[in-house]
Protein backbone atom coordinates (compact mmCIF):
# COMPACT_ATOMS: atom_id res chain seq x y z
CA UNK A 1 0.00 0.00 0.00
CA UNK A 2 1.58 3.22 -1.04
CA UNK A 3 2.35 5.60 1.70
CA UNK A 4 0.44 8.96 1.57
CA UNK A 5 0.42 12.63 2.89
CA UNK A 6 -1.44 15.06 3.19
CA UNK A 7 -1.15 19.25 2.23
CA UNK A 8 -3.32 22.05 2.91
CA UNK A 9 -3.51 23.88 -0.42
CA UNK A 10 -5.66 27.31 -0.82
CA UNK A 11 -7.25 27.59 -4.13
CA UNK A 12 -8.08 30.73 -5.42
CA UNK A 13 -11.20 29.94 -7.19
CA UNK A 14 -13.60 33.28 -8.77
CA UNK A 15 -15.82 34.00 -10.63
CA UNK A 16 -16.21 36.20 -13.73
CA UNK A 17 -18.71 39.34 -14.65
CA UNK A 18 -21.81 38.84 -16.70
CA UNK A 19 -21.15 41.10 -19.82
CA UNK A 20 -23.30 42.17 -22.37
CA UNK A 21 -22.17 43.90 -25.22
CA UNK A 22 -19.49 46.69 -23.23
CA UNK A 23 -19.74 45.04 -20.24
CA UNK A 24 -18.09 46.08 -17.05
CA UNK A 25 -15.62 49.53 -18.53
CA UNK A 26 -13.73 51.19 -16.55
CA UNK A 27 -15.60 54.10 -16.32
CA UNK A 28 -19.17 52.44 -15.93
CA UNK A 29 -21.58 54.77 -14.93
CA UNK A 30 -23.02 53.76 -11.34
CA UNK A 31 -26.40 52.34 -10.89
CA UNK A 32 -29.00 51.67 -8.06
CA UNK A 33 -32.44 50.81 -7.14
CA UNK A 34 -34.61 50.32 -10.09
CA UNK A 35 -31.86 49.30 -12.73
CA UNK A 36 -32.14 45.41 -14.13
CA UNK A 37 -29.62 43.54 -16.39
CA UNK A 38 -26.25 41.20 -16.29
CA UNK A 39 -24.64 44.01 -14.06
CA UNK A 40 -26.95 43.84 -11.43
CA UNK A 41 -27.33 39.72 -11.99
CA UNK A 42 -23.53 39.68 -11.35
CA UNK A 43 -23.18 42.21 -8.65
CA UNK A 44 -26.20 40.44 -6.77
CA UNK A 45 -23.97 36.93 -7.20
CA UNK A 46 -21.27 38.69 -5.86
CA UNK A 47 -22.79 39.99 -2.77
CA UNK A 48 -24.51 36.66 -1.85
CA UNK A 49 -21.29 34.32 -2.12
CA UNK A 50 -19.57 37.32 0.51
CA UNK A 51 -22.59 36.77 2.50
CA UNK A 52 -24.29 40.41 2.34
CA UNK A 53 -27.16 39.42 -0.25
CA UNK A 54 -29.77 36.80 1.01
CA UNK A 55 -32.45 37.31 -1.41
CA UNK A 56 -32.99 35.40 -4.72
CA UNK A 57 -30.49 36.70 -7.63
CA UNK A 58 -33.26 37.94 -10.37
CA UNK A 59 -31.21 40.92 -12.15
CA UNK A 60 -33.41 43.28 -10.38
CA UNK A 61 -32.10 46.06 -8.50
CA UNK A 62 -35.03 46.30 -5.37
CA UNK A 63 -34.58 46.97 -2.09
CA UNK A 64 -32.79 43.83 -0.82
CA UNK A 65 -30.11 44.43 -3.59
CA UNK A 66 -29.37 48.38 -2.20
CA UNK A 67 -29.76 47.08 1.52
CA UNK A 68 -26.84 44.48 0.73
CA UNK A 69 -24.15 47.37 -1.39
CA UNK A 70 -25.10 49.50 2.24
CA UNK A 71 -24.06 46.92 4.00
CA UNK A 72 -21.01 46.32 1.85
CA UNK A 73 -19.96 49.58 1.73
CA UNK A 74 -20.60 50.25 5.56
CA UNK A 75 -18.28 47.51 5.93
CA UNK A 76 -15.83 48.21 4.05
CA UNK A 77 -15.85 51.94 4.99
CA UNK A 78 -17.28 53.51 1.86
CA UNK A 79 -20.08 56.11 1.55
CA UNK A 80 -23.12 54.68 2.50
CA UNK A 81 -25.35 55.40 -0.93
CA UNK A 82 -26.81 52.16 -1.57
CA UNK A 83 -25.86 52.26 -5.40
CA UNK A 84 -22.91 50.41 -7.23
CA UNK A 85 -20.31 53.17 -8.39
CA UNK A 86 -16.69 52.52 -9.81
CA UNK A 87 -15.12 52.07 -6.50
CA UNK A 88 -17.86 49.69 -5.17
CA UNK A 89 -17.82 47.51 -7.78
CA UNK A 90 -14.10 47.44 -7.83
CA UNK A 91 -14.23 46.66 -4.28
CA UNK A 92 -16.79 43.71 -4.84
CA UNK A 93 -15.02 42.29 -7.43
CA UNK A 94 -11.74 42.84 -5.24
CA UNK A 95 -13.89 40.92 -2.06
CA UNK A 96 -14.70 38.06 -3.96
CA UNK A 97 -11.86 37.43 -5.67
CA UNK A 98 -9.73 37.30 -2.38
CA UNK A 99 -11.88 34.54 -1.06
CA UNK A 100 -9.68 31.21 -0.58
CA UNK A 101 -11.29 27.92 0.12
CA UNK A 102 -8.90 25.54 2.05
CA UNK A 103 -8.90 21.73 1.04
CA UNK A 104 -6.62 18.60 1.62
CA UNK A 105 -5.75 16.42 -0.62
CA UNK A 106 -4.11 13.33 -0.49
CA UNK A 107 -1.32 12.69 -2.97
CA UNK A 108 -0.74 8.96 -3.32
CA UNK A 109 3.43 8.27 -3.41
CA UNK A 110 3.74 4.87 -6.38
CA UNK A 111 4.08 1.38 -4.81
CA UNK A 112 6.89 0.83 -7.09
CA UNK A 113 9.01 2.47 -9.35
CA UNK A 114 9.69 -0.04 -12.85
CA UNK A 115 13.47 0.89 -14.00
CA UNK A 116 12.82 2.07 -17.44
CA UNK A 117 14.73 0.23 -20.14
CA UNK A 118 17.48 1.85 -22.28
CA UNK A 119 16.02 2.63 -26.02
CA UNK A 120 18.78 2.05 -28.80
CA UNK A 121 19.40 6.24 -29.77
CA UNK A 122 17.52 6.46 -32.92
CA UNK A 123 19.66 7.41 -36.91
CA UNK A 124 19.92 11.06 -37.72
CA UNK A 125 17.60 11.50 -40.58
CA UNK A 126 18.08 13.64 -43.16
CA UNK A 127 17.12 16.99 -42.86
CA UNK A 128 13.44 17.98 -43.70
CA UNK A 129 11.02 20.98 -44.40
CA UNK A 130 9.16 21.79 -40.83
CA UNK A 131 5.99 20.52 -41.05
CA UNK A 132 3.11 22.96 -40.55
CA UNK A 133 1.89 23.73 -37.52
CA UNK A 134 -0.97 20.95 -36.68
CA UNK A 135 -4.44 22.15 -36.58
CA UNK A 136 -6.00 22.08 -33.02
CA UNK A 137 -7.92 18.21 -33.16
CA UNK A 138 -11.70 18.36 -31.56
CA UNK A 139 -11.56 16.82 -28.30
CA UNK A 140 -14.01 13.84 -28.46
CA UNK A 141 -16.97 14.64 -25.62
CA UNK A 142 -16.23 18.27 -26.07
CA UNK A 143 -18.33 21.18 -27.71
CA UNK A 144 -17.06 23.32 -30.42
CA UNK A 145 -18.19 26.31 -27.81
CA UNK A 146 -15.98 24.47 -25.08
CA UNK A 147 -13.50 23.29 -27.20
CA UNK A 148 -13.15 27.35 -28.78
CA UNK A 149 -12.46 28.49 -24.78
CA UNK A 150 -9.61 25.68 -24.29
CA UNK A 151 -8.22 27.03 -27.29
CA UNK A 152 -7.99 30.78 -25.96
CA UNK A 153 -7.04 29.65 -22.41
CA UNK A 154 -3.97 27.85 -24.14
CA UNK A 155 -2.97 30.62 -26.47
CA UNK A 156 -2.62 33.01 -23.66
CA UNK A 157 -0.69 30.71 -21.53
CA UNK A 158 1.84 29.93 -24.44
CA UNK A 159 1.83 33.28 -25.78
CA UNK A 160 3.34 33.64 -22.02
CA UNK A 161 5.50 31.25 -22.39
CA UNK A 162 3.84 28.30 -20.65
CA UNK A 163 3.23 25.06 -21.15
CA UNK A 164 -0.72 24.72 -22.79
CA UNK A 165 -3.12 22.52 -20.38
CA UNK A 166 -4.67 19.42 -21.64
CA UNK A 167 -8.26 19.06 -23.03
CA UNK A 168 -9.81 16.49 -20.19
CA UNK A 169 -12.98 15.15 -21.08
CA UNK A 170 -14.20 13.91 -17.93
CA UNK A 171 -13.62 17.04 -16.37
CA UNK A 172 -15.79 19.36 -18.92
CA UNK A 173 -18.47 16.86 -18.18
CA UNK A 174 -18.13 17.90 -14.55
CA UNK A 175 -17.94 21.48 -15.53
CA UNK A 176 -20.53 21.04 -17.65
CA UNK A 177 -23.18 19.81 -15.08
CA UNK A 178 -21.81 22.48 -13.10
CA UNK A 179 -23.29 24.91 -15.76
CA UNK A 180 -26.52 23.04 -16.46
CA UNK A 181 -27.55 22.83 -12.76
CA UNK A 182 -26.55 27.07 -12.60
CA UNK A 183 -29.05 27.20 -15.39
CA UNK A 184 -31.38 24.95 -13.94
CA UNK A 185 -31.52 25.87 -10.23
CA UNK A 186 -31.21 30.09 -11.42
CA UNK A 187 -27.88 30.94 -9.30
CA UNK A 188 -24.66 32.29 -9.86
CA UNK A 189 -22.11 30.91 -7.39
CA UNK A 190 -19.64 27.66 -6.58
CA UNK A 191 -21.01 26.31 -4.10
CA UNK A 192 -23.60 24.23 -6.11
CA UNK A 193 -27.14 23.51 -3.79
CA UNK A 194 -26.79 20.07 -5.75
CA UNK A 195 -23.32 19.36 -5.93
CA UNK A 196 -21.42 21.17 -3.21
CA UNK A 197 -18.07 22.95 -3.35
CA UNK A 198 -16.10 22.30 -6.63
CA UNK A 199 -13.85 20.02 -4.73
CA UNK A 200 -17.04 17.90 -3.74
CA UNK A 201 -17.93 17.79 -6.94
CA UNK A 202 -14.55 16.82 -8.76
CA UNK A 203 -14.24 13.93 -5.90
CA UNK A 204 -18.12 12.50 -6.30
CA UNK A 205 -17.37 12.22 -10.26
CA UNK A 206 -13.95 10.45 -9.57
CA UNK A 207 -11.68 13.20 -10.88
CA UNK A 208 -8.15 12.76 -9.11
CA UNK A 209 -6.38 16.11 -8.51
CA UNK A 210 -3.61 17.20 -6.49
CA UNK A 211 -4.73 20.65 -6.98
CA UNK A 212 -7.70 22.68 -8.29
CA UNK A 213 -9.58 25.44 -9.14
CA UNK A 214 -13.07 26.68 -10.47
CA UNK A 215 -13.99 30.18 -12.66
CA UNK A 216 -17.36 30.51 -13.35
CA UNK A 217 -18.71 33.25 -16.64
CA UNK A 218 -21.93 34.29 -18.09
CA UNK A 219 -21.69 36.49 -21.17
CA UNK A 220 -23.60 36.33 -24.79
CA UNK A 221 -20.20 34.76 -26.16
CA UNK A 222 -17.10 32.51 -25.75
CA UNK A 223 -14.66 35.21 -26.89
CA UNK A 224 -16.49 37.44 -24.32
CA UNK A 225 -16.52 35.35 -21.39
CA UNK A 226 -12.55 34.48 -21.98
CA UNK A 227 -11.87 38.56 -22.43
CA UNK A 228 -13.57 39.68 -19.25
CA UNK A 229 -11.97 36.22 -17.09
CA UNK A 230 -8.24 37.62 -18.40
CA UNK A 231 -9.26 41.31 -17.03
CA UNK A 232 -9.76 39.91 -13.68
CA UNK A 233 -6.54 39.16 -12.00
CA UNK A 234 -8.06 36.48 -9.97
CA UNK A 235 -9.44 34.48 -13.05
CA UNK A 236 -6.21 35.37 -15.03
CA UNK A 237 -4.50 33.71 -12.04
CA UNK A 238 -6.22 30.74 -12.38
CA UNK A 239 -6.03 30.40 -16.21
CA UNK A 240 -2.27 31.49 -16.37
CA UNK A 241 -1.41 28.84 -13.24
CA UNK A 242 2.09 27.31 -13.53
CA UNK A 243 1.17 24.03 -11.35
CA UNK A 244 -2.33 23.05 -13.31
CA UNK A 245 -1.89 20.36 -16.37
CA UNK A 246 -5.42 19.78 -17.47
CA UNK A 247 -8.77 21.63 -18.14
CA UNK A 248 -12.11 20.61 -18.01
CA UNK A 249 -14.87 23.29 -19.98
CA UNK A 250 -18.40 23.35 -19.56
CA UNK A 251 -20.55 25.91 -21.40
CA UNK A 252 -24.69 25.85 -21.84
CA UNK A 253 -27.17 28.03 -23.37
CA UNK A 254 -29.26 29.56 -20.14
CA UNK A 255 -29.94 32.28 -18.00
CA UNK A 256 -30.33 35.96 -18.65
CA UNK A 257 -26.94 36.70 -20.16
CA UNK A 258 -26.53 33.58 -22.72
CA UNK A 259 -24.25 31.56 -22.25
CA UNK A 260 -22.65 29.60 -18.88
CA UNK A 261 -19.70 28.84 -18.47
CA UNK A 262 -17.82 26.85 -15.72
CA UNK A 263 -13.66 26.18 -16.29
CA UNK A 264 -12.11 23.77 -13.75
CA UNK A 265 -8.60 23.73 -13.62
CA UNK A 266 -6.18 20.47 -12.24
CA UNK A 267 -2.89 19.17 -11.58
CA UNK A 268 -1.67 15.79 -11.50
Amino acid sequence: MAMRHRYKQLFLITMALLVLLLGFAAEADAFGKGAKGPDVYAVQGMLKSLGYFTGTITGYYGSETEAAVKRFQQKYGMTVTGAVDDKTLESILWAYASVKIPKRRPVPAPDRLEPTPLQPEPKPSPEQEPAPAPTPEQTEGISPDEQMLIELVNKARQAAGLLPLAADAKLSEVARLKSEDMAEHNYFSHDSPTYGSPFDMMDHFGITYSTAAENIACNESVQAAHETLMKSPGHRDNIMARSFTHIGVGIVEGGKCGKIVTQQFIAR
